[in-house]
């Protein structure tokens, strides 16, 4: 198979970092993050009526990877980690500065702190400030695909379940970029959406996987497995997995399903199924909430089917 090369002169086959398959610059000093980004108002975190929210995406070659999912769901705290883990290994993880306009400060001020909000032990309580982003995944000096964080209300409110997707989410949507979507799941004891809610959130993707593009790419990802008993070390049994995201989100895989009555024996649906941790919390004495990042296995999982994906 010929080499794929993905937004500038990237070979797959011979630039991208190989691993087993069983297992995953010079920083100008900035202000403390929190002293810095307090320096803005509170009107300016993020803009209140999403329909107003002005993004650009002027690069349209390099694949995109949305994070999409309710509040709540861990989809900040799986970008941090999977940034910690790239960062590991050789990749480069940096913020798209034209993602937002110039004259948004919030933005500028979170772009200007991004590594520290990363690196930032206390990397829990950045997840309010991580908001909104759009961070390139480098290596080598070619990008590889560009990772996408919103509010999860934008992308389902269980206040407001038939919700149409905001603008800026229309335009991603409508990007002529390949588009891999990670949709986030997570178990019954974690969740915070009533069970009403999660049949909602099913139509939500139901209703998104009639939009996307032949080109684009679903991997759900059940996030907070050890909170499960499915969960031995990081042996993960997949079949219960499976099962328990069935039970908890009616109907969530239909649209998905595998009509080609050869392929459909060995792959039942068009989408892929991983397991994630993003790490342990523990409350310090003074109420901080500290994070020590999970085994390398989950962001490595991940970061394989991104690439599966990427390149077809």
């Amino acid at each position: 198979m010929p080499d794929i090369k993905l937004g500038g002169n990237l070979s797959q086959t011979e630039s991208t970092p190989t691993e087993e398959n069983d297992s995953h610059i010079f920083q100008e000093e900035a202000l403390p993050v929190e002293e810095e980004l307090k320096t803005e108002t509170d009107d300016n975190l993020i803009e209140e009526d999403p329909n107003k929210i002005v993004v650009t995406i002027s690069d349209n070659k390099t694949p995109l990877v949305v994070l999409f999912g309710p509040p709540a769901c861990g989809k900040t705290m799986s970008l941090i980690r999977l940034a910690r883990y790239l960062r590991c290994k050789n990749y480069v993880i940096q913020p798209d500065e034209s993602f937002r306009p110039s004259s948004d400060p919030q933005y500028k001020a979170i772009c200007k702190n991004f590594d520290s909000m990363i690196d930032n032990p206390d990397a829990a309580n950045s997840t309010s400030r991580i908001s909104f982003m759009l961070a390139s995944v480098l290596y080598k000096g070619n990008t590889l695909c560009k990772i996408l964080e919103a509010p999860g209300e934008h992308y389902f409110d269980y206040k407001h379940p038939e919700a149409e997707f905001p603008r800026y989410v229309q335009t991603i949507i409508n990007q002529p970029n390949r588009k891999i979507w990670l949709i986030m799941v997570e178990p019954v004891n974690t969740n915070i959406i009533e069970y009403n809610s999660r049949i909602q959130y099913a139509r939500k993707i139901s209703k998104l996987k009639k939009r996307l593009l032949p080109r684009d790419k679903v991997i759900f990802v059940f996030n907070k497995i050890d909170t499960t008993e499915f969960v031995s070390g990081t042996s993960i049994n997949y079949r219960a997995t499976r099962e328990e995201t069935k039970n908890q989100y009616p109907n969530i895989f239909t649209p998905f399903e595998n009509m080609n009555p050869i392929t459909k024996w060995w792959r039942p649906f068009n989408c892929d199924f991983v397991a994630f941790q993003t790490g342990n919390y523990t409350e310090t004495f003074d109420g901080t909430l500290t994070f020590t990042p999970s085994s390398d296995i989950y962001p490595k999982r991940l970061w394989e089917l991104i690439l599966k994906r990427i390149r077809g």
